[in-house]
């Protein structure tokens, strides 16, 4: 019965040398690795200290730059194209007062009543995306109120105290931007 056992063990133990080798290759201590990485690429050549055959980099044949910059326009050149030469504005500070002619806008469109779109449930009298906000609506700003005339809804001109019109630009953040004729910015809440 001891042979049997001892058989047994001879064979269980030949089974295990020929499938599982890591109880004999311990890494760092016989000099080979079985969880090393097998590969034969660059990068493993030089982890190994290896020397590693790299090709010199060579410059692209041929112009691959774009051309030389064009030159920002003068102030001729955007005049010429706008057709009217801008107005000079006097020095801040200076004591000779702005033109008194505002500049010219473009022509506001007719103040037709506002287009309504029916909705799904038969409500009708929401305003139409194109149609322009109302007339007449006050802006407070820092020379006092100023009342709007007109526009679209992207602008509208309003007729400031003492000035003339101005240009009000919604933000569309519940506040809005003023152009003055003079130059001017300024940012007041839209009304409602």
């Amino acid at each position: 019965m001891r042979h049997i056992v001892f058989l047994g063990l001879l064979l269980a133990l030949a089974g295990c040398d020929s499938d599982y080798s890591t109880w004999r290759d311990l890494p760092f201590t016989t000099g080979s690795n079985p969880h090393f990485p097998a590969g034969d690429s660059e990068n493993l050549r030089r982890a190994m200290g290896e020397p590693a055959a790299v090709q010199p980099l060579t410059p692209e044949p041929g112009d691959v730059w774009p051309g030389p910059i064009k030159p920002p326009p003068t102030l001729q050149d955007l005049e010429s194209q706008s057709g009217q030469p801008e107005q000079p504005l006097p020095p801040v500070g200076s004591s000779t007062p702005p033109p008194s002619t505002p500049p010219s806008f473009p022509p506001l469109p007719s103040a037709a009543p506002s287009a309504t779109l029916p909705s799904q449930s038969g409500v009708t009298g929401v305003p139409n995306a194109t149609t322009p906000p109302p007339g007449g609506q006050v802006y407070q700003t820092n020379r006092g109120p100023a009342v709007s005339t007109g526009g679209t809804s992207s602008y509208q001109t309003i007729t400031t105290p003492g000035e003339g019109q101005s240009i009000v630009v919604p933000n569309g953040n519940g506040t809005s931007t003023i152009i003055h004729p003079n130059g001017t910015v300024e940012t007041v809440p839209t009304p409602k």
